[in-house]
């Protein structure tokens, strides 16, 4: 049951802030503005965490970080999640969430690239890794290798609208607006009412000549 409610906890956590995706390389971002994530209370100091890291509660101290990075404070939210990635290698949650910490706090894009293919390497087609690196790729500009992203978390995750939505904005971008209509379709009558619904609607001008 904690293992649920952790797995839960990240996934709020990595996808809080919605996704604009008619705007080209919108992020979804970990974090919107300072609210805090739904249950990530600070549960243990920063300052315990750090200094004496290996008597802390890794995930306690894991907790501890996602509080800060909702707060923006991304020096002590990256600080205590590298210590607690030390203390539990191989562990793609806490890979996954430091790697947004980097990619969305200190824009050190290179890190964030190293974390995400750890965490898939630690767990391979982890929606979270899968979902950052094709967010990374948009905004850099590659477009094909971001939809391959995008369409294997769509292809392993079918109900999960958030990839679909994805596809559907780097393939407009991509001029592929064809592709990307039938996926607009689905979102809005699948979740409706949703953020994703949402964008889509907004994509949907842009297809509207395209050819079936």
């Amino acid at each position: 049951m904690r293992q649920i409610a952790r797995r839960v906890l990240t996934l709020v956590f990595l996808a809080l802030m919605p996704m604009v995706a008619a705007r080209p390389g919108a992020a979804m971002g970990p974090m919107a503005g300072t609210e805090r994530a739904p249950g990530t209370a600070i549960t243990a100091s920063p300052e315990s965490c750090l200094a004496c890291a290996r008597a802390s509660d890794p995930m306690a101290c894991h907790r501890t970080a996602m509080s800060l990075a909702a707060g923006r404070d991304w020096d002590r939210a990256i600080a205590v999640e590298e210590a607690v990635h030390r203390l539990l290698p191989g562990n793609a949650e806490v890979a996954a969430v430091l790697a947004r910490m980097y990619q969305e706090g200190a824009r050190n894009t290179p890190r964030a690239f190293e974390l995400y293919h750890e965490a898939l390497g630690a767990w391979p087609g982890y929606p979270p890794a899968l979902l950052g690196l094709g967010t990374l790729l948009e905004k850099s500009g590659d477009l094909n290798v971001a939809t391959l992203y995008f369409e294997r978390g769509a292809r392993e995750r079918p109900d999960e609208p958030q990839f679909k939505v994805r596809l559907a904005s780097v393939l407009v971008q991509a001029g592929r607006e064809d592709r990307a209509r039938p996926l607009l379709v689905e979102i809005v009558e699948r979740w409706p009412g949703s953020h994703e619904a949402e964008d889509a609607r907004k994509m949907m001008p842009s297809t509207a000549l395209a050819k079936p």
